[in-house]
């Protein structure tokens, strides 16, 4: 986070503030590189910091914007939403086999694939069916959700949920709307910003230190530094908050996610009951299905207050239509209930708490990446923590730009060979066997800074 010339930084690292970065940065530097072992090592992880911060920065801003935007996805939805979800209460209440009717009508389907409601009489209930085909990544498979006034039958409007806005942020902060491609440089970026906080710690740390610019930034003084204090004591503060979002992000990454699902799966760890279709036989041969009507009087039956529900019709005559029940979006309190079809009655109810450890894990990390734990306090953390991200990302670049010598790039010079102890080797190893897609981007870094360093020394 620090922006410190390796070459003065050991000299003030016990006295004053450090200074302004000097021009002596740029790669046509005539000026001897620092020989003491602290100065090379923090030559090394400025260099590092440096070259990360400004190669994943446009991705990184993408990332933490649509996070900041997404955290409060449910608050907002609901404001916009509230002519489609807030009703007049009445006296009489239709069916829910006459609400699929008019549903049908208006959509022009012959089945749905869902039927989403709550227990509270202010709610409208809303069908979803799909639309055209292409199969589930096709560019003409939707699903269209039509919203009903339950006491009136009158259809207050429909929307496809492929093409919500929220679904258009979600698709931008996971794989930036380019498919797999789009999450390994989600990825990417997310595994360098952690290894961004983890050097910004290291330039940062005070070394005896007590004066104004390490523990408190500066509020007055030349535009820069001011900047450069607020950019490494506030992203120093952060860290914790930056570091749990960026992390628990992993958990929907391409390499590093699918790597620990493989890892709970082979483990036992994972919900099989979340995830099998449990049988539903008729119990007599050509018995007809329980209508609607019960099937979520069933589900209503297990629903908590404060709950979403989603009954998911199943397509299939042997196979039981499972519930989903959730509070604002958090998967720690998922419930899922199995509903026979023909019977109506509660094959399987399974909560987020009886699941296996590691899946809990799983849950818990998706849960805090949203911001979802403990309701609005952690989704204002949430929020701080995508904004600092941003802040320091978008700092750190405003930094360099302003202070590259002119005519030169003011790119950190190459430190002298062995500027990296032994413990440092380990440390980079690990990170990158930890976070595959950084160590992936590593090795090809270190093989095109060779190949460069041999060109050079052959022209030379």
């Amino acid at each position: 986070m620090s922006e410190v010339s390796p070459e003065v930084a050991p000299a003030t690292l016990a006295g004053d503030a450090p200074p302004d970065p000097p021009a002596e940065w740029a790669t046509a530097d005539p000026r001897p590189a620092p020989t003491s072992a602290a100065g090379r090592l923090y030559a090394v992880v400025w260099r590092w910091h440096f070259y990360a911060g400004l190669i994943t920065a446009p991705i990184l801003w993408v990332i933490t914007l649509t996070g900041a935007l997404y955290v409060f996805r449910t608050e907002l939805a609901a404001w916009r939403d509230r002519p489609l979800l807030v009703v007049e209460p009445q006296a009489g209440r239709l069916g829910y086999d006459a609400l699929q009717e008019i549903a049908a009508r208006a959509l022009g389907a012959d089945r749905f694939d869902a039927v989403a409601f709550t227990g509270e009489p202010d709610r409208s209930v809303a069908f979803v069916a799909e639309q055209g085909g292409g199969g589930d990544h096709g560019a003409e498979h939707r699903h269209r959700r039509v919203f009903l006034d339950p006491y009136t039958g009158e259809v207050l409007g429909s929307r496809i949920d492929e093409e919500d806005f929220f679904a258009a942020v979600l698709s931008l902060h996971r794989s930036l709307m380019m498919g797999t491609k789009g999450r390994v440089l989600g990825e990417l970026a997310t595994s360098w910003g952690l290894i961004l906080l983890a050097t910004g710690v290291f330039l940062w740390w005070p070394r005896g230190k007590s004066n104004v610019g390490v523990w408190a930034p500066r509020l007055r003084g030349k535009p820069y530094a001011v900047l450069r204090d607020w950019h490494a004591v506030a992203g120093a503060y952060l860290v914790p908050a930056t570091a749990i979002a960026a992390g628990t992000g992993l958990f929907f990454s391409a390499v590093w996610g699918t790597g620990f699902n493989t890892t709970v799966q082979k483990a036992g760890h994972w919900a099989p009951a979340w995830f099998s279709d449990a049988p539903s036989a008729p119990p007599t041969p050509g018995a007809p299905p329980a209508s609607l009507d019960r099937l979520v009087a069933t589900v209503l039956e297990h629903i908590r207050p404060g709950d979403e529900a989603t009954l998911a019709l199943s397509p299939s005559p042997d196979v039981a239509h499972k519930a989903w029940l959730i509070r604002d979006d958090d998967k720690n309190t998922y419930r899922m209930v199995s509903v026979d079809r023909y019977s109506a009655r509660a094959i399987e109810v399974v909560d987020a708490a009886e699941l296996p450890l590691l899946y809990r894990v799983r849950l818990w990390a998706v849960s805090i990446h949203m911001g979802k734990i403990f309701g609005t306090p952690t989704k204002i953390l949430a929020l701080v923590a995508s904004l600092a991200l941003f802040g320091l990302s978008a700092t750190g670049v405003w930094m360099w730009w302003v202070r590259r010598p002119r005519g030169r790039s003011g790119f950190p010079r190459r430190p002298p060979p062995r500027s990296l102890p032994r413990w440092g080797w380990a440390v980079l190893v690990a990170a990158g066997a930890l976070m595959p897609v950084a160590g992936a981007s590593m090795i090809l870094v270190g093989a095109l800074d060779l190949a460069g360093s041999t060109i050079r020394r052959r022209i030379g």
